[in-house]
């Protein structure tokens, strides 16, 4: 059996002077399985530079909470991006005891230094972090840890549910016909259940349909929340909807709607689809989301909203023979002056209202917002670097001495991208352009160096017959962290970039 660890952030660092602490949702995903809580996390400023801190890291598997320690991250170099200021480093950290009184042993002081890759930002008033704390070597873990929210989905696996009525369960963060409103709610069924069959993890939703006084009803699940006014099934006044000015709360204390406050480039989630009786004429499951300046929307929708940031819809899901299969839908970004605020997300059994059979069923987990970040040109004093490609993250050319970050042109495709840009004369003339997505999860580096300075991945010998491994920034790696991206160099010197 899989261990399964959550995260206990507690009794974080004190407030001090040019410090700030936040409290903020933590989503802790390990061997693939979910967990979500609040915790406090802190930013002191030094002369410039950043400290960031988890204290009293605990791990609570199923034999009792673990305690870890404290992971500090010192002197990380900030990067501002219009109105965003950026933190990317990788540090190998020295762990130290915790002082929560309740817990009794700290692992930290019988741990060797462990290796700590954060990638996060704070945009306005919004802060968000990822952290992948790697513990391979000593426990076969990597903890991926998401700082914040208005970014991602919450709960993307599906772990977690809580009670919707006496005898029924809703994921966190979704919702359907059992906490719906509307005068015809208690006539409208039983549509959502949790599953087992999941695409990774432990449990997926399981959305299915069922007939009514002879009218199928199809099965639909929402980030917002789910009205049943009219016996007509394509009636808007049966609608999914969301208004972050409303303080209903389901089962789990959340609202009835997502927050979101940047612009991803599209939305993918696996499905597994079938029909219970085949029907030609409508074959097709749906998804849809919609980004709103979180006041009221519903959709379908009744009139012409203009609080509409961007629209996504993938509404020809066909039947998948049983096998999960990855969908996707590109967000349409309108032009109506909003900001975003929240995002309405819908799932149903059938893309037309009312016309699926008796028994359609959607399997669904893992859902993202996907943020794009390649960078499609790359330019020094005005020229292409030469066979640059996206893929290709190492390059020599002829750099002259006062180059500057203002000299390096970037193009980068993606609504919400990042771009970092860094020029260094320590040892070599080496510009470095980091390219990062708008959740801060994805992240592609490139190195330029100057001709002949040998000191690139390309000019490292490696030993007989076996190949050696970087990270991105070109450091070497000791151990390969699953999901991370790596250069590999083999010992005849050809350089390839893999996915662990």
């Amino acid at each position: 059996m899989k261990k399964i660890f959550t995260l206990l952030l507690v009794a974080m660092t004190a407030v001090v002077a040019r410090a700030t602490d936040y409290i903020v949702p933590v989503t802790v995903v390990v061997n693939d399985v979910t967990s979500e809580q609040l915790g406090e996390f802190s930013i002191v400023e030094n002369d410039g530079l950043y400290d960031i801190s988890l204290k009293n890291f605990v791990l609570d598997s199923e034999n009792g909470p673990m305690g870890v320690g404290n992971v500090e991250l010192k002197g990380i170099q900030p990067y501002q991006d219009g109105k965003a200021t950026l933190f990317v480093t990788e540090k190998e950290v020295t762990m130290t005891d915790g002082d929560n009184p309740n817990v009794v042993v700290w692992m930290a002081s019988m741990l060797p230094p462990v290796n700590v890759l954060l990638r996060g930002k704070i945009e306005g008033e919004h802060l968000y972090m990822n952290l992948d704390i790697d513990l391979m070597e000593t426990m076969g873990q990597l903890i991926q840890v998401t700082v914040g929210e208005g970014y991602q989905m919450p709960n993307p696996s599906f772990e977690l549910w809580h009670p919707s009525d006496e005898t029924h369960v809703e994921p966190d963060g979704w919702h359907s016909f059992e906490s719906a409103t509307g005068a015809l709610m208690a006539f409208a069924g039983h549509h959502l259940t949790k599953s087992k069959n999941a695409h990774s993890g432990y449990a997926c939703a399981r959305i299915y349909s069922s007939s009514i006084f002879g009218i199928v009803a199809n099965g639909t699940m929402t980030t917002g929340r789910l009205n049943a006014d009219a016996m007509s099934a394509t009636d808007p006044a049966n609608n999914a909807y969301l208004d972050t000015s409303m303080p209903d709360v389901d089962g789990a204390g959340m609202p009835f709607y997502i927050p979101l406050y940047s612009h991803p480039d599209s939305i993918a989630v696996w499905v597994r689809f079938r029909q219970g009786s085949v029907n030609p004429e409508h074959p097709y499951a749906t998804i849809s989301a919609v980004i709103t300046d979180g006041t009221y929307y519903q959709d379908p929708e009744d009139k012409e909203y203009t609080n509409v940031v961007a629209k996504a819809k993938n509404n020809k899901i066909a039947t998948t023979d049983g096998e999960w299969v990855r969908v996707t839908a590109p967000f349409v970004y309108t032009e109506n002056a909003v900001e975003p605020q929240a995002i309405l997300v819908t799932v149903s059994t059938n893309a037309d209202a009312g016309q699926g059979s008796d028994g359609d069923e959607v399997l669904v987990d893992d859902i993202e917002l996907v943020y794009d970040a390649m960078v499609t040109s790359l330019k020094v004093n005005g020229q292409e670097v030469p066979g640059f490609s996206p893929d290709v993250f190492e390059y020599e050319i002829e750099l002259e001495q006062g180059v500057t970050t203002e000299d390096i042109e970037v193009v980068v495709e993606g609504k919400s991208a990042h771009v970092i840009k860094d020029v260094s004369f320590t040892d070599s003339n080496v510009c470095t352009v980091i390219a990062l997505g708008g959740d801060m999860k994805h992240m592609s580096t490139y190195v330029i160096r100057e001709k002949g300075s040998g000191t690139g991945i390309r000019s490292i010998k490696t030993a007989a017959g076996q190949p050696a491994y970087y990270m991105l920034d070109g450091r070497q790696a000791k151990t390969l962290a699953p999901g991370r991206i790596y250069i590999r160099r083999q010992a005849d010197g050809t350089v390839t970039k893999i996915l662990r």
